[in-house]
């Protein structure tokens, strides 16, 4: 596990010197993903680097690995799960090997099967392979998006690494903030790969390669999602026979490690399954760690210990308090993320990862099980708005203003459910491909517009371009798409990268391995979800395994109770960011910043026409935003 950084002048119109230099300032910028070891190749017209955490074949799995005859280097961050399986057939066609590491593998697979070996690869990784003798350089990114890839590519030079802050140390990037990005963060919170919110630096799309010569860059994808529903799983029993033994694989093949390994256990039903399951398949007792916040409504600690004693596991809980919140928090994860993230869960998961560390070196989680297993209650919000769009659209309309006027009206202001039946009817009268995006927004196009002051309409066509294959799949998996084309990779995984590598900690996430991913999406829907509760098969494999309690409570998010979060400390801090002479004040509505923050910090109760949380997201977002243009130096 490391982070990767390099510069590649293809005109070598940079002195070599120059070049280095700039090179190990990016490496620096990343020691925190690999604080074990530095290293850089400076080539005649490329400098690469690697910080390495070492986690596999410690004492010789020094980058960058080379083939036989030194043609072939590597410089690689990720963990290749599946490499002792290849190593032996390698061997066999003749391919020496030097040392114990996986990423050894990469050279011998690419001299064998060239771009063509990403799709034997079975892990996470962002890698670079280059080719001495073609003058070529391969880039890959995993099929989900585990490990980050950002690059920049003008006048012939090409600047990559793993995190945006490494790589805006080249001083030759500007820094300038994408306008179209803007809008697209404004209104789910995120930006779409491969768009980033500063002009001209890209990501490499999950499961894509990308291949650099003298004739420029070239990007294909070598994963594409496929649903088909397999007609031999006729029963539930069929399924639960079909996907546990992948289930257990991928769980064994992320077990090797040659440091500490522990678990992630929030007390759900991802990662009590993962712990459950490494407990089994351990010689040794494991380590286990779980967040506890005091607002009851958010914690399921109790629900993780009752796991921790029932599989047997050396159990650790860090209390996020409420009123925990500093300046200086803000800042960490504004620095680590390297974007204006908006999920307030980054906190708890700095905190844990950073207890983790102190523990273990690699993590397993349950990350990716909500997606394989249609777990989020959107699915369910996506099915019933699909059944509403059968009413004819004059009688949804009728509902709608309804609504909208009893929401203004004394008895029904404080009222959730006006609120959500209102947003379910107006969505149902939106194009499907439009639906998952307006369902999760931060904000509408109205608000956009009232906030960004040119006001510029857009048609957000990146959040629907999931569309043009998703429409031939059924309602569920359509919605289950998106989710892996989207929030997946630019969400839930952007944190947990960002804040554990923050904090050196490797984490694996199983459900993510290709293999498993491939028999889920085998399943028969109405295999999926069950009696209104998703994951209906993990439930099943996992029933007599598990206590009642990790299948009997609802739902819930790793999230905090932000509006008991905003002290002092908070409020401060949003006086200092929302100044007037903010560079992005040059174009954001100053008058209705000041609306955003004073509902964020105020809102305690739901109404009709906002919820608490989302209040407090928007202002986080907002916060998030500003503090990141200040702390990068972004031009607006």
């Amino acid at each position: 596990m490391c982070g990767i950084c390099g510069i590649i002048d293809l005109q070598q119109k940079t002195a070599p010197s120059t070049r280095r230099e700039q090179v190990q300032a990016m490496n620096a910028k990343i020691s925190h993903r690999g604080p074990d070891e530095a290293s850089q190749r400076d080539f005649t017209q490329a400098s690469l680097a690697m910080s390495r955490l070492s986690i596999i074949d410690l004492s010789s799995g020094t980058q960058p690995i080379f083939n036989e005859d030194r043609s072939i280097c590597v410089f690689f961050n990720g963990e290749i799960y599946n490499y002792q399986e290849i190593i032996p057939e390698l061997q066999a066609k003749g391919h020496q090997f030097q040392t114990q590491s996986d990423t050894e593998v990469l050279v011998h697979l690419f001299e064998e099967e060239g771009p063509k070996m990403v799709e034997r690869l079975r892990g996470m990784f962002a890698f670079v392979i280059y080719d001495q003798v073609r003058q070529q350089y391969f880039f890959a990114r995993d099929r989900f998006g585990e490990k980050p890839f950002y690059y920049h590519f003008e006048n012939g030079i090409f600047s990559f690494s793993s995190e945006l802050a490494s790589l805006l140390e080249n001083p030759s990037i500007t820094r300038k903030l994408s306008r179209e990005a803007l809008q697209y963060f404004l209104r789910g919170g995120f930006v779409p790969e491969p768009m980033t919110l500063i002009e001209g630096i890209h990501t490499l799309p999950p499961g894509h390669f990308m291949t650099l010569s003298a004739r420029g860059i070239k990007i294909e994808p070598y994963f594409q999602l496929n649903y088909e529903a397999d007609s031999h799983l006729q029963t539930e029993a069929d399924v639960v026979e079909y996907v546990r033994p992948h289930l257990e694989k991928a769980i064994k093949r992320q077990m090797n490690s040659d440091v500490p390994l522990g678990a992630f256990l929030s007390g759900g039903i991802d990662s009590s399954t993962i712990v459950a399951n490494l407990a089994k398949f351990s010689d040794k007792k494991i380590n286990t760690f779980t967040v506890r916040f005091e607002d009851a409504a958010y914690d399921e600690s109790n629900i993780a210990r009752e796991v921790s004693q029932m599989v047997g596991t050396n159990h650790h809980e860090i209390t996020v308090p409420n009123e925990g919140f500093s300046e200086a928090l803000f800042w960490t994860i504004i620095e680590h993320a390297g974007v204006p993230f908006p999920d307030t869960s980054a906190i708890p998961t700095y905190f844990i990862s950073r207890e983790i560390r102190k523990h273990v070196t690699v993590a397993l989680s349950g990350d990716g099980g909500d997606e394989l297993f249609a777990g989020y209650p959107i699915f369910q919000w996506w099915d019933k708005i699909h059944r509403a769009k059968k009413i004819p659209a004059f009688a949804r309309k009728t509902a709608l203003a309804s609504l909208q006027g009893a929401a203004l009206l004394p008895g029904f202001k404080n009222n959730s459910l006006v609120r959500q039946l209102t947003k379910a009817n107006k969505i149902s009268l939106l194009p499907s491909s439009e639906i998952p995006i307006t369902i999760m927004e931060l904000m509408d196009q109205e608000a956009i517009n009232h906030l960004y002051q040119p006001g510029i309409n857009t048609d957000f066509s990146a959040y629907t371009r999931f569309w043009d294959t998703a429409k031939q799949w059924t309602p569920l998996r359509q919605i289950m798409q998106y989710r892996l084309q989207y929030n997946l990779p630019l969400g839930m995984l952007v944190k947990v990268d960002r804040m554990s590598m923050a904090n050196s900690l490797e984490v694996r996430a199983p459900f993510l391995d290709p293999d498993l991913f491939e028999a889920s999406t085998r399943i028969p829907d109405h295999f999926m979800i069950k009696d209104g509760f998703g994951k209906n098969i993990i439930r099943a494999i996992m029933q007599k395994e598990l206590p009642d309690s990790v299948f009997n409570h609802p739902k819930t998010g790793f999230a905090i109770p932000l509006h008991k979060y905003q002290n002092k400390d908070y409020h401060h801090l949003t006086e200092t960011l929302f100044s007037k002479d903010h560079p992005l004040m040059e174009i954001i509505d100053f008058q209705e910043v000041m609306h955003i923050k004073e509902v964020g910090l105020h809102a305690q109760k739901d109404t009709a026409q906002l919820s608490v949380y989302r209040a407090g997201q928007r202002l986080w977002a907002l916060m998030a935003l500003f503090g990141w243009i200040s702390r990068f130096n972004i031009k607006v």
